[in-house]
């Protein structure tokens, strides 16, 4: 694998982002165990073991890493590209059996976003990805706006977990 680094083009990035996600992948198909990593309230073991694969594979791409499970890997000087992750985003609908969770990956420079990618890992078809400037996509097809104009026509999602009282 090349190494990355802010002067990789953006489709040398994607190819990098989708092999983590493959990787991330792998080990969720596999994954019997939903117990809890016991580190930190609502992180399930396997988002540790869903961690360490996507770090193998980004951490060899030489890129830093701030990920939600496992915080900041790495350098990320001025020449350098940061990937910023949740490998398993969605643990909980997961761990109950909902169809949608997802490896979610951004590689920044210190200028801005360079590449994005969000693969339904419970489905492993839908991949949704954006470059700078070269559009959004979802399975190769170009993304457009909605047009909607007005928030009572509009769509809004929230998510979480309520706090115990």
């Amino acid at each position: 694998m090349s190494r990355l680094k802010k002067a990789s083009s953006n489709q040398e990035i994607l190819a990098v982002l989708n092999e983590t996600a493959d990787a991330v992948g792998v080990v969720l198909r596999a994954n019997t165990d939903w117990s809890l990593s016991g580190l930190r309230d609502t992180q399930y073991a396997v988002d540790l073991r869903a961690d360490a694969a996507a770090l193998e594979v980004l951490t060899s791409a030489g890129v830093a890493v701030l990920s939600e499970e496992s915080e900041i890997t790495g350098v990320f000087g001025d020449d350098d590209l940061c990937v910023v992750m949740d490998p398993l985003d969605g643990s909980t609908n997961a761990s109950r059996g909902v169809p949608w969770f997802a490896t979610a990956l951004c590689a920044i420079d210190k200028n801005g976003m360079r590449a994005g990618l969000v693969v339904n890992q419970a489905n492993g078809r839908d991949r949704y990805w954006a470059t700078a400037g070269g559009g959004a996509f979802h399975n190769g097809v170009a993304m457009r706006p909605s047009g909607c104009v007005e928030l009572r026509e509009a769509v809004v999602g929230i998510s979480g977990i309520p706090k115990q009282r």
